[in-house]
C-alpha cells in the first residue's frame, strides 16, 4: 500500500464516521411513513414508527411535570370571558329560541304564539350571560376533571407524526448536530489507530471491522456525551458536563413554544372541554343551569302557553335548549381565544417549570428520542460504516 493512503486513512474515517452519523439520525425520523416491501425490506422513522407510544410518553412528561390545568386556568377571568362572547349572545338566543319553540312548543306557531316569541327570546338573552358565567366558573373548579389533557395531546401528535419528529428535532436540535459533527472528529481520531491496525493486518476483513467500530463507537460516545454526566464534573481546567443539560433554559422555552402554539391552545382545550372527553360532565354542569333558567323563562310565559306545557313537555323543552346551547356555544365561543391565549400564558408557564426542573427530570424529555430503540440508532452507524469499509478496501 502505498505511503499517501496511509495519511489520508484518518480523512477516510473521519468521512466514514460523519456519513453513517448523518444517515443514522435521518433514518431516526425519517421517513414519515413506511417506505418498501413490509415487513423487511423497507424503512420507517425509528420515531415515526412509534408515534403513539411516544406520544404517550411525551404526553406523560408534560402532564406530570409542567402542566396544571387548574393552576393555569385559574388565571382566566370568567367575567372578561362572558364579555367577550356577550356580542354573540343574541345571535345564540335566537338560533336557540327558533328551535325550541318551533319543535317543542305548542301553539307556538299560531298568531297568539308568535306575539310571545319576542318575549321568550329577550328572557333567553338575558339569561344567557348567567347560564355561560356560573357553567365556566364550574367548569374552571373542576378542570382537571372536564379537560382531558393526555386524549388531547396524543390525540394530536399521533395525527401528526412531523409533530413529533419537531418536537425531538427542535427541542434536540443541537444535540443532533454534535452526534453528526462528532462523527468527524471521532472518526478521524480513530483513523489515526487504523493506520497502525492495516500495517498489521492490510486485509479486506480489516477494513470491514474498522468501518463497523468506527461507525458503532462514533453514535455511542456522541449519545453519551449528550446526556452524561449530569451533573457538572471539573478536571483541572475543563468541565464535563451533558451537552443536553447545559442548554436546559434555552431547550425548554423552544419546547414550550412548540406545545403552546400546536398542543395546548385555547382552540384545542375548550374544544376538548365540549365536545371530548369534557363531555360527559360538561354537559352535566350546564344541564343544570340551562333548568335553572327554562324553569325561569317557562314562568313568565302567558297563561294559555304555560296550559298546555305538561311535564314532559317541560323536561323536553330542557333537553332541547341544553342541546342547542352546546352546539352554538362552541361556534361562538372562538372570539374569547385571543385572550385566553394571553391569560393562560402557557409557553412561559411551561417553560419557567421546564427550565427549573433537576437534570435527571429534564433528561427525559429528549432521553426517549434515542433510549427507546438506540440500538436501531448504533446498528445503522455500524452497517454503514461496515459497508464504508468494504467500499474502502475495493479502492484501497
Amino acid at each position: 500500500m502505498d505511503s499517501y493512503y496511509y495519511i489520508i486513512l484518518p480523512l477516510i474515517s473521519a468521512l466514514i464516521g460523519y456519513i453513517t452519523n448523518v444517515v443514522a439520525i435521518k433514518m431516526t425520523f425519517y421517513p414519515l411513513e413506511y417506505k418498501g416491501i413490509k415487513p423487511f425490506l423497507g424503512w420507517q422513522g425509528i420515531i415515526p414508527a412509534k408515534a403513539g407510544k411516544m406520544a404517550e410518553i411525551a404526553t406523560d412528561l408534560l402532564t406530570r411535570s409542567l402542566f396544571r390545568p387548574r393552576e393555569v386556568f385559574a388565571r382566566l377571568d370568567i367575567a372578561e370571558v362572558v364579555r367577550l362572547v356577550n356580542t354573540d349572545f343574541c345571535a345564540m338566543a335566537s338560533q336557540i329560541v327558533d328551535s325550541v319553540l318551533d319543535s317543542r312548543v305548542p301553539l307556538s306557531t299560531t298568531v297568539l304564539g308568535r306575539n310571545v316569541r319576542p318575549m321568550v327570546a329577550d328572557a333567553v338573552t338575558r339569561a344567557l350571560p348567567e347560564v355561560v358565567a356560573n357553567s365556566m366558573r364550574r367548569i374552571q373548579e373542576r378542570i382537571d376533571d372536564v379537560l382531558d389533557l393526555k386524549s388531547l395531546a396524543v390525540g394530536i401528535m399521533k395525527e401528526d407524526k412531523a409533530l413529533i419528529n419537531k418536537i425531538f428535532l427542535d427541542l434536540g436540535g443541537k444535540q443532533f448536530r454534535f452526534i453528526e459533527t462528532s462523527g468527524l472528529w471521532l472518526g478521524f481520531i480513530f483513523g489515526l489507530g487504523q493506520i497502525v491496525t492495516l500495517m498489521y493486518a492490510n486485509h479486506w476483513l480489516a477494513y470491514v471491522l474498522y468501518g463497523i467500530f468506527i461507525g458503532y463507537i462514533t453514535n455511542v460516545v456522541a449519545i453519551k456525551m449528550i446526556f452524561h454526566p449530569v451533573e457538572p464534573v471539573k478536571i483541572g481546567p475543563f468541565t464535563f458536563w451533558g451537552l443536553f443539560l447545559r442548554n436546559q433554559r434555552a431547550e425548554s422555552f423552544k419546547y414550550a413554544e412548540i406545545i403552546a402554539e400546536r398542543i395546548i391552545t385555547s382552540e384545542n382545550l375548550f374544544s376538548n372541554i365540549f365536545r371530548n372527553h369534557g363531555d360527559g360532565l360538561t354537559r352535566e354542569i350546564m344541564r343544570q343551569e340551562v333548568s335553572q333558567v327554562v324553569d325561569r323563562v317557562v314562568e313568565q310565559l302567558p297563561a294559555y302557553i304555560k296550559l298546555v306545557l305538561t311535564n314532559q313537555k317541560i323536561q323536553e323543552l330542557k333537553s332541547v335548549t341544553l342541546f342547542n346551547l352546546m352546539h352554538e356555544l362552541p361556534l361562538h365561543i372562538g372570539v374569547i381565544y385571543p385572550y385566553a391565549d394571553k391569560a393562560l400564558d402557557v409557553k412561559n408557564s411551561i417553560g419557567e417549570k421546564m427550565a427549573n426542573l433537576p437534570p435527571t427530570e429534564f433528561i427525559d424529555f429528549l432521553r426517549p428520542a434515542f433510549q427507546e430503540d438506540e440500538w436501531k440508532l448504533v446498528a445503522v452507524g455500524s452497517l454503514l460504516g461496515g459497508v464504508a469499509g468494504l467500499l474502502q478496501s475495493l479502492f484501497g
